[in-house]
């Protein structure tokens, strides 16, 4: 069973199932601080990419403790902005990763909250607890660099920037700018530092 808060994202994973004809999952909209789920209900479950953007990651990962089993298994990812790689670099470029670590802490989120894993899932609970770490080479920089570009651009984002001084228009524009050029380049590199954990209940 796969859970997500965007309903749009749980469309995506349903059309990719049927595509590849897998017929023994279920996908449903879901909050990791409130699963839908009875104590005690899973062997296993695992979190990607989703501990960076909660303000309270203590709290879902007790409520992932709380929906496995006794001796159940969890597994964590989350990616650290600690520790990655881009260039070449531009001072638009370094200026528009910076905003966009910023724009994840501002939504409450940590882009730093990879190397606390094991804290974390010690907080919660959970014991035999395994970390480690290791690189993905994206080597499409158009995806990760539009991505960030549209983020930077959305208007939510960036009428509150404006708002609150975080930054002005032209200067948005330029960051948005150079991401896509950076995008572009045939020596660009983007490598991101993963962090990952397992633990048992």
């Amino acid at each position: 069973i796969g859970i997500d808060i965007g309903s749009s994202q749980i469309s995506i994973a349903h059309e990719n199932a049927l595509k590849q004809g897998i017929s023994n999952a279920d996908f449903l909209e879901g909050n990791i601080y409130e699963l839908p789920f009875e104590d005690n209900s899973f062997d296993a479950a695992f979190s990607h990419a989703v501990l960076e953007h909660l303000q309270e990651p203590t709290k879902a990962l007790l409520e992932l403790f709380r929906v496995l089993k006794p001796g159940g298994v969890l597994g964590v990812r989350t990616p650290d902005w600690g520790g990655f790689l881009i260039a070449p670099s531009t001072p638009e470029l370094d200026q528009a990763i910076e905003y966009y670590k910023l724009l994840q802490q501002q939504n409450g989120g940590n882009p730093y909250v990879g190397r606390h894993l094991r804290s974390l899932l010690r907080e919660a609970g959970f014991t035999a607890i395994k970390a480690s770490a290791s690189y993905e080479c994206y080597e499409d920089l158009s995806a990760i660099g539009e991505y960030l570009a549209l983020r930077i651009e959305s208007s939510e984002t960036f009428d509150q920037a404006v708002e609150m001084g975080w930054a002005d228009s032209q200067s948005l524009g330029s960051m948005s700018s150079a991401l896509r050029q950076w995008s572009q380049n045939p020596d660009g590199i983007f490598a991101q530092a993963w962090c990952e954990a397992v633990g048992q209940k």
